[in-house]
């Protein structure tokens, strides 16, 4: 079967704008092996002619005009970087004639389709333009995320058979780094045959970044993630690729643009063998960019859905931070730095899991203002032997998060094979009061990912008289060495949206969920739509406003903050239901009631149909293990639960046991027993939690005396007393009653809430 480009949903839903008008057509197209079959319907949607959001979302206008990043008066724009595209082709397939955004951006053209390279359905010219037009046509109000960069073009659609004439990936990928000079290279396509399988163009693909470390490839995921196939399509499963989801716009058009915090139905997610798939997710539903007909401004822009849309706005962002690292740095950065550093700016999104977010949403901006900051430890091209270990320290302020992130392009393993990762790394961060938190929490090291992060919100420093926490990078298996890697690590901005109350005034309404009261003369570097505006007392920050905040530190250095506005995205987002409290019909003054609502709202619980959650009901092992997968963010695997033979492979919770085991966070009664039915114990919840928050370093002291209290102690097995005396000690459990911990008791559904929540403060 040919090749399809994600237009095999990847043209999900093409909206033709014209511009000025209001009517708009929805033109949804579908391209099924090699026959062609098209569905139209039409939309009356009241509608404007506004400036994109996309570039909003991931902060990219306050890295076009912030003074910290200006190159010859410019900002960074894309200038003196080349990007590769693989794609349908473009507009009329004539130089001279095509859209003007793109017209003077041509560097090159590869024609694979062999009748020429003009571009039937308008995919690879909303691609194109979205990665890198000028804006000409618009007046600079519709500019690609890197609008100075130059293109060299790969056209692959035959129109004559309806297929993509590809030559094999690694030879594509050889002709663009040679011949074009590319080091960013972007592909909205995939083959849906494979997906989710470590085939021969995942290795290719591997085999090519692992001899060209400075080529990063980015992969859209696909457009299938409400179907039975909804695994990333191949290539999309290589591990070197960056391979890349689709969030929601704000558009409040349809159910897919209700919400830009969540991920789309239709982004694939996940491969067979388990790894964190997407990497990253970018806006993906209605992005408004350059129309093949680009011959007046009733023609000239429409609206595209789908995670190809999604990896040009990756593309453009990767291109801007690689330029960042050439003209800012003047370091030559490798396709891992790169990619580690849209990672490590990247904002998780509350209530989606790992399996569909990856690493999370990008933000262009938290990743350069985070490498901008003079803490942040930046290194590249590190190398490591097997079994050789490397150590990193870092003094934390206790003022905001702290976050390492490690990735590395890894030798190409075989196709079908079942471990994939051939050069294993394991990142392990050992807190200031001895805790080890490891890579992707999963405990003793991740062994299938070449990307580990490890996240601490809740930074230990004026608490222990040494604030240092140790980072260290391990070699624990490298079959093709030495590993080149990629390592950042440092403090992150703080995060979250202007709001204003009647009681409180205007404040920080953080992403996570909390709040940030900011003095009303501080100062402020603004953005606004698309200006830079100079430095605005807080108080005159209009609400809505995006704000990026570094508290002031204990060595006197003032409070940083930037902020970006654009009021076409603060009147769409204003139209979005507000995000109210998850309300049950049983928690209304429970003693866990906002807990409860809490982590409802993150979708690590859950309540039932009739619309309560009954709290005070008991939790089994299994549905436990799954609350803990869950508020950790790991990636189902149901094979981690194979051994169990009381654990169907069909089973609900298979894949959340099968992670938990995976990770270390559990164990069975047995070596093939689990008793998922089994009604925990809370001194069975205290083993896992504490397992999850020591890094499996769960510290014995035979002089500790912090259970003695507990009349109990004698109900309390020896073998969870270290684990309880830990939960204790941070506050996590408590006794039931004053001086009775009641360890056998069974844990309720508000018990556990309230743990993982307090766990969560703790990480």
């Amino acid at each position: 079967m040919c090749a399809l480009l994600a237009y095999v949903k990847e043209l999900c839903f093409a909206l033709l704008n014209r511009y000025k008008l209001i009517s708009m057509v929805l033109v949804f197209l579908l391209f099924i092996s090699s026959v062609n079959y098209a569905w139209a319907g039409t939309y009356n949607i009241s509608a404007q002619p506004e400036n994109d959001v996309s570039s909003v979302i991931l902060g990219a206008p306050l890295v076009w005009n912030n003074p910290n990043f200006i190159r010859n008066g410019l900002g960074l724009n894309g200038e003196g970087q080349v990007v590769g595209v693989a794609d349908t082709g473009l507009g009329t397939g004539v130089l001279d004639t095509l859209h003007p955004d793109l017209r003077d951006k041509i560097i090159g053209v590869k024609d694979y389709s062999g009748d020429g390279w003009d571009d039937p359905f308008g995919h690879g010219t909303h691609i194109a333009a979205t990665i890198a037009g000028s804006g000409a046509q618009s007046g600079q109000r519709l500019k690609g995320i890197a609008p100075n960069a130059e293109l060299y073009f790969q056209a692959t659609h035959n129109q004559s058979t309806g297929k993509l004439e590809l030559p094999d990936l690694y030879s594509l990928l050889e002709d663009a780094y040679v011949n074009g000079g590319v080091r960013i290279h972007s592909n909205s396509w995939g083959f849906t045959e494979d997906s989710g399988i470590y085939d021969q163009n995942a290795s290719s693909l591997d085999q090519f970044v692992w001899e060209h470390p400075e080529m990063l490839v980015l992969k859209s995921a696909g457009n299938f993630g409400d179907d039975e196939s909804s695994y990333v399509t191949s290539p999309g499963s290589a591990k070197n690729t960056l391979t890349v989801g689709a969030t929601e716009s704000p558009r409040g058009i349809d159910r897919d643009s209700d919400n830009p915090y969540q991920v789309a139905a239709f982004s694939n997610r996940g491969t067979t063998d388990g790894r964190i798939k997407p990497d990253l997710v970018a806006p993906g539903t209605w992005v408004l960019s350059a129309s093949r007909d680009g011959d007046g401004e009733d023609h000239s822009y429409s609206y595209l859905s789908g995670t190809s849309m999604s990896t040009a706005l990756a593309t453009g962002s990767a291109i801007l931070t690689r330029q960042y690292f050439t003209d800012i740095k003047n370091i030559n950065p490798s396709a891992a730095l790169v990619k580690a550093a849209l990672i490590h700016g990247a904002k998780e999104l509350p209530g989606e899991s790992r399996l569909s977010q990856g690493f999370g949403l990008i933000d262009l901006h938290g990743s350069l203002m985070t490498l901008e900051n003079k803490k942040t430890a930046i290194y590249d091209n590190l190398k490591i032997n097997e079994e050789q270990q490397m150590e990193f320290e870092f003094d934390a302020s206790g003022n905001a998060p702290l976050k390492v992130t490690l990735v590395w392009s890894d030798y190409p393993q075989r196709p079908g094979a079942n471990n994939v990762l051939v050069n294993d790394l394991d990142l392990k961060v050992t807190t200031p009061d001895g805790r080890d938190l490891w890579g992707n929490n999963n405990i003793g090291g991740d062994k299938k990912n070449n990307v580990e992060v490890v996240t601490i919100d809740s930074v230990q420093s004026k608490v222990y008289s040494d604030q240092t926490y140790s980072i260290q990078i391990k070699g624990s298996d490298i079959q093709e060495g030495p590993q080149p890697f990629s390592l950042l690590f440092g403090e992150m901005p703080l995060r979250g949206e202007v709001k204003f109350s009647s009681q409180d005034g205007k404040y920080i309404d953080t992403y996570d969920g909390g709040n940030l009261d900011v003095s009303s003369e501080t100062e402020v570097l603004l953005v606004k739509n698309s200006k830079y505006d100079g430095q605005i007392p807080f108080k005159d920050i209009p609400t809505g406003t995006s704000i990026y905040y570094y508290p002031a530190s204990s060595e006197g250095e003032k409070p940083q903050l930037t902020a970006v506005y654009d009021l076409a995205y603060a009147a769409l987002k204003s139209r979005l239901k507000t995000d109210k409290p998850v309300i049950y019909l049983d928690t209304k003054n429970h003693w866990a009631e906002d807990v409860i609502s809490s982590m409802s709202r993150q979708n690590i619980l859950a309540g039932y149909p009739d619309g309560t959650f009954r709290p005070n009901e008991q939790v089994t092992r299994a549905q436990f293990a799954s609350m803990l997968v869950r508020t950790l963010k790991l990636v189902e695997s149901p094979a981690g639960a194979a051994k169990f033979h009381d654990v169907s492979p069909g089973a609900w919770y298979s894949g959340t046991i099968g992670a938990a085991v995976e990770a270390k966070l559990v164990a069975g009664y047995s070596e093939h027993t689990f008793a998922p039915n089994d009604l925990i114990t809370r001194e069975q919840m205290a083993v896992m939690i504490a397992r999850a928050l020591s890094g499996g370093k769960i510290p014995y002291d035979p002089e500790d005396k912090t259970l003695e209290h507990y009349s109990d102690l004698q109900d309390i097995s020896l073998w969870a007393r270290p684990s309880i005396s830990l939960m204790v000690n941070y506050g996590i459990t408590r006794g039931r009653e004053i001086n009775q911990f009641n360890p056998q008791g069974k844990a309720s559904r508000a018990e556990s809430a309230v743990a993982l929540q307090r766990m969560l403060q703790q990480l």
